[in-house]
């Protein structure tokens, strides 16, 4: 078999298909995102053609995972590789989503994170589902303008459903 045959082939020939549908639908909002999480804009805009080579080479179009939300992950992952200078800026599988943990990472911190984000998730599952709605497509990388257009809603509700959901997930925190 060659390169070029094959059922990874396959997967990647229609990853790629999807990549070439995604890049001019999501580019400005993309680089929008690595800029904001990139020490320079040349930086941005490799971690943004990284983000769409490891999408081609990794992303399963037969899972169930989102691809706007795969790119934009590993995207920021990228970003912040190059901002804290641990990694090359060179497409490499720590940077997906099923990529391995950071064995550089000690056990007891791994541990605290792991019980830090259960308690996140709580605190998340128990707020109004609107905020719940507005605090995901932010985390996404969407601006309120853009979750305005997405959801009908207001500015206003938009702006508000954010308040007070970060208010009511601080106070879980304490």
């Amino acid at each position: 078999m060659s390169v070029n045959e094959g059922p990874d082939a396959e997967r990647r020939n229609r990853a790629l298909a999807l990549a070439g549908e995604l890049y001019p639908a999501n580019q400005r909002r993309l680089l929008a995102i690595a800029t904001r999480n990139s020490p320079t804009p040349q930086d941005a805009e490799e971690a943004l053609h990284d983000a769409f080579a490891l999408f081609i080479q990794n992303f399963d179009p037969d899972s169930d995972a989102p691809p706007v939300a795969w790119l934009t992950l590993t995207l920021k992952r990228r970003c912040w590789a190059a901002a804290r200078h641990q990694l090359p800026l060179q497409p490499n599988d720590q940077d997906t989503l099923s990529g391995p943990p950071n064995h550089q990472t000690p056990t007891d911190e791994l541990v605290e994170l792991a019980h830090e984000a259960t308690l996140i998730r709580h605190a998340f599952q128990t707020l109004k589902p609107q905020e719940r709605r507005a605090l995901s497509l932010l985390a996404l990388g969407y601006t309120y303008r853009d979750i305005a257009d997405l959801t009908g809603w207001t500015y206003t509700k938009v702006n508000r459903c954010i308040t007070e959901g970060r208010a009511a997930l601080r106070s879980h925190q304490t």
